[in-house]
C-alpha cells in the first residue's frame, strides 16, 4: 500500500529547509583562505589545519599564511585522522591506510584481521587504535554515486588496533558512513549518508539509535566545536527528481550503463557548468535567472548541533552559490574552517 500510495520510504518528498536550516548566503559571504583543487579532510593538529588535495597532504600554518606540501601518496587521500603520538592515518583511493610520521612512519595497512581495506571515508584515533568509516565493500570512495544508484548497504565501522594488529567489526550494512566522531558520553556518532542521518553507536553493547535524521542532504564529516556540540558537513542536497529516480531500478541501470557518470541523476559536488546535465530549463532558470530556491544538484551545507545533536545553526550557499560541495569541516580558535569541492577553496568563517 505504500508503493501504491508513495508514502513511507515511498515517498519522493524532500524535508524542507527551514527553522535553524532555513537558508542564507553564509558560505559564499566567507573568506577564501585557500585556492586548491579539490580540498578535502580538514584537521587540526597544534597551531597547524593539514588538508589533502588529490594525493597530496598539505599543512596550513596560520601565522605564514601559506600551505606547504609534506607528503605525496600513491592515491588520491580520502580521509586523515590524528593519532595519540601525533602521527597521521591517510585513507587512500585504493582502501590502504598510510601511517604518516611517529614510529609507525611508512606503515601501510591493506588487511588486519579480518578487515579489507575497500572504501575507506572516514577516519577517528583513539589510543593507539583506529576507526574506520568503510563507505562500502564493494565500491571505492570515488563511486559513490554508483553506490547510491546502487542502494548501497554494505559499508560498516572498523576498529583496528595498531599494536596487536587485530581488528573488529563495530557496526555493519551501512548505507554509507562518511563521518566519524565520539559523543560526550563516550558512545560513537556515524553520519550515514544514503539513510540522511546519524547514528549513535555503544561500543560495550553494539546497539545502535537514530540521533538525527530526515536530513535535507547527504552528510558526510563530523567535528567537534570548541564550546560543545559539533560541526556536520553536508556535501550534496536531497532533491524529488533524485529520490523519484532511486525507486526505479530498470532506469537507473539504463541510465549507468548509456551515460556518462557527470551527466547522471545524481547528487554532484557542482553544477550548473554544462548544458547537458538533468534539471535544466523551467525548474532552474526563468527569463535567464537562476531561482535561488531551484532545485539543484549541488548545493553548500554545514549545520551547527549542539550537544543534543539538534541542529542551530547552519551556513548554506544556494542555487546560485558556487561554494557547494562541502565535504569536511575544523573549528580552531574562533573560526571555523571548511572545505568546498564545488568551488575548490577553503572557506574561513567566525564560528560563533
Amino acid at each position: 500500500m505504500d508503493a501504491f500510495f508513495g508514502r513511507g520510504e515511498f515517498a519522493v518528498t524532500v524535508p524542507p529547509m527551514d527553522g535553524p536550516l532555513q537558508p542564507n548566503n553564509e558560505l559564499d559571504a566567507a573568506t577564501s583562505l585557500l585556492e586548491v583543487p579539490a580540498p578535502d579532510n580538514l584537521i587540526a593538529i597544534g597551531d597547524s589545519i593539514y588538508f589533502s588535495s588529490g594525493p597530496k597532504l598539505f599543512a596550513y600554518e596560520p601565522t605564514a599564511c601559506a600551505a606547504r606540501s609534506i607528503a605525496r601518496f600513491p592515491q588520491n587521500i580520502t580521509a586523515l585522522a590524528v593519532l595519540d603520538d601525533a602521527s597521521v592515518a591517510v585513507g587512500l583511493a585504493s582502501g590502504e591506510i598510510a601511517l604518516h610520521g611517529g614510529p609507525d612512519d611508512g606503515r601501510v595497512i591493506t588487511e588486519l584481521g579480518a578487515y579489507r581495506g575497500t572504501c575507506p571515508t572516514a577516519l577517528l584515533g583513539s589510543r593507539r587504535k583506529l576507526l574506520v568509516a568503510q563507505g562500502s565493500a564493494v565500491r571505492r570512495p570515488h563511486e559513490w554515486r554508483r553506490d547510491l544508484l546502487e542502494t548501497g548497504s554494505t559499508g560498516a565501522v572498523w576498529e583496528l588496533d595498531l599494536v596487536d594488529r587485530s581488528s573488529s567489526c563495530l557496526a555493519a550494512n551501512l548505507a554509507f558512513p562518511n563521518g566519524l566522531a565520539w559523543h560526550a558520553d563516550g558512545d560513537l556518532l556515524v553520519s550515514e549518508s544514503w539513510k540522511h542521518r546519524l547514528l549513535k553507536f555503544g561500543l560495550d553493547t553494539r546497539e545502535s539509535t537514530v540521533a538525527l535524521d530526515q536530513l535535507p542532504g547527504y552528510p558526510s564529516r563530523l567535528t567537534h566545536a570548541r564550546d560543545g556540540g559539533y560541526w556536520l558537513c553536508v556535501f550534496a542536497p536531497r532533491n524529488s527528481l533524485v529520490e523519484f529516480v532511486l525507486k526505479e531500478p530498470a532506469y537507473k541501470r539504463k541510465m549507468m550503463a548509456q551515460v556518462e557518470e557527470e551527466y547522471w541523476v545524481a547528487p554532484s559536488l557542482s553544477s550548473g557548468r554544462d548544458f547537458k546535465e538533468p534539471l535544466q530549463n523551467g525548474a532552474i532558470k526563468s527569463m535567464g535567472i537562476l531561482k535561488p530556491w531551484a532545485p539543484t544538484r549541488s548545493y553548500g551545507l554545514l549545520i551547527r548541533l549542539d550537544e543534543r545533536l539538534s541542529p542551530i545553526r547552519s551556513m548554506h550557499s544556494r542555487a546560485q552559490g558556487r561554494r557547494h560541495g562541502i565535504t569536511s569541516a575544523v573549528e580552531v580558535a574562533d573560526r571555523i574552517f571548511a572545505t568546498s569541492q564545488g568551488s575548490n577553496e577553503i572557506l574561513s568563517m567566525v564560528a560563533s
